[in-house]
Formats: structure tokens, C-alpha cells, sequence
């Protein structure tokens, strides 16, 4: 007798799929989750021999996972002075955070539009789960990779790559402001502003996807982030 009984829908993952890596990268994520949990501080020299040592590996990964984050804007090279960490100016945040918030918006209405055209926010979803997971972990490096995680669940459900490409040259840096600002930036507030961009793309809406997009990114332009260095720099003596 033949089955006709529908087939049930593929549970939503509940981990994100494991893929090897090298060397570069595990020596790229070590420097971001540092920088993201205020270890370094913006023109905080990355001294390659010392990371070298404390994550017990040769200096030749290090020294690509660098080179690589200094093509990010993350790393810069200074003559004589050394690989620094990024410069951060209120300035130089409004204009990363501008043309942040142009793409997300847009990946935004495509994620909403993907939905009404029936498409399954599974993986969206999974990757909010894992931001209030991380947050109630209380780690702002392991925040800050989940944050990265979910906006990019966003972008891939509206499925444009060249989009996705533009906004990853963009994503990294944040994990150095995340490191400034996670200690005054609410973690349940962070939830819930995600899962009102969340709400509005399952349910199709477009333009409050974008909305809720623009208004979780706003607090970028609010926040101090020059004082903030400031009292990072003085509690770090």
C-alpha cells in the first residue's frame, strides 16, 4: 500500500554545521573574540610573537591572520609603530554604521519578501535562539559571533551574495565595537530588538522588517564611543 501521507518539514538545526579550519582562522577568530571582550582596545598594538605564544601555535598563522584582518580595516600597519588595532571615532562608527544600515535594510525587505514568496525561516530563527543562548552565557565574544550570525541568517534568506559579500567587509570590525560597548549595551534589550526584525520578516512585512532593522542599528549613532575608549583606556591601567 503506497504512503501518502505527507512528509514532515526538516527540523530547524540546532547547531550551526562544523567545517574544518585552518590555522589563519582559528588565529583570526582568537584575535576578534579578544577584541570583542576588550582584551585589546583600539590602538592596542598586536604584538604577533606574544599572540603567537599564548595560543601556542607558530607565528606564521599569526602573522597571515593579521595581514587578513588589516585587508578588513580591522588591523592597521603603522611604520615603525606595528600592527594596532582599528582607530574608533564617533565619526568613523556613523559612517560604518550608515552604510550598514542601507544593506541590512535592504537584506531586511528581501528576507520579508523570501517569506511572503513562502520560503521557510528555519535557520533565522535557529540563529536567534543561539543570540539568546549566547547572551545568557554571558560572554560578549561568543555575543558578538552570535550577533554576526543572525544578520547574516537575515541576508541569506533574502539570498543576494554580492550582499552578503559587501556586508561580511563590514561585519568583523563590529566585534572591536562590541568589545567598547557591550558593558552599557543591554543584552535583553538586544533580544528583543532581534526579535522584532525577526517578527516583522515571518510575517512578510517589508517595510517594518527595515523599520526594525534601522531602529536596532541606531543605538551605534547614540552611543559615546570615544568616552567609552576613554574609560576602557583608564580601567585598563
Amino acid at each position: 500500500m503506497l504512503d501518502t501521507a505527507e512528509p514532515k518539514p526538516p527540523l530547524p538545526r540546532r547547531f550551526e554545521p562544523m567545517r574544518p579550519r585552518t590555522m589563519t582562522e582559528s588565529a583570526m577568530e582568537a584575535i576578534l573574540n579578544a577584541a570583542a571582550r576588550g582584551m585589546f582596545l583600539p590602538g592596542d598594538r598586536l604584538v604577533e610573537a606574544e599572540i603567537a605564544r599564548d595560543l601556542g601555535i607558530s607565528r606564521v598563522p599569526v602573522r597571515e591572520a593579521l595581514r587578513l584582518l588589516e585587508s578588513q580595516g580591522i588591523v592597521v600597519n603603522h611604520p615603525y609603530r606595528g600592527m594596532r588595532l582599528m582607530q574608533v571615532t564617533n565619526r568613523g562608527v556613523a559612517d560604518i554604521v550608515e552604510v550598514r544600515a542601507r544593506l541590512e535594510s535592504l537584506a531586511a525587505e528581501r528576507a520579508a519578501a523570501a517569506i511572503a514568496a513562502r520560503a521557510r525561516p528555519d535557520a533565522l530563527r535557529a540563529a536567534h535562539a543561539r543570540f539568546v543562548a549566547a547572551n545568557a552565557a554571558g560572554d560578549p565574544a561568543v555575543s558578538a559571533a552570535a550577533d554576526r550570525a543572525f544578520h547574516a541568517a537575515i541576508i541569506e534568506l533574502g539570498g543576494n551574495a554580492v550582499l552578503l559579500d559587501l556586508w561580511g567587509s563590514l561585519a568583523a570590525r563590529f566585534s572591536v565595537l562590541w568589545g567598547i560597548a557591550h558593558r552599557h549595551k543591554s543584552r535583553p534589550t538586544s533580544a528583543a530588538e532581534h526579535e522584532a526584525i525577526l517578527s516583522a520578516i515571518e510575517a512578510g512585512d517589508a517595510a517594518a522588517a527595515s523599520e526594525a532593522l534601522r531602529r536596532h542599528l541606531a543605538w551605534y549613532h547614540e552611543f559615546d564611543f570615544e568616552a567609552a575608549i576613554a574609560a576602557n583606556h583608564r580601567a585598563a591601567r
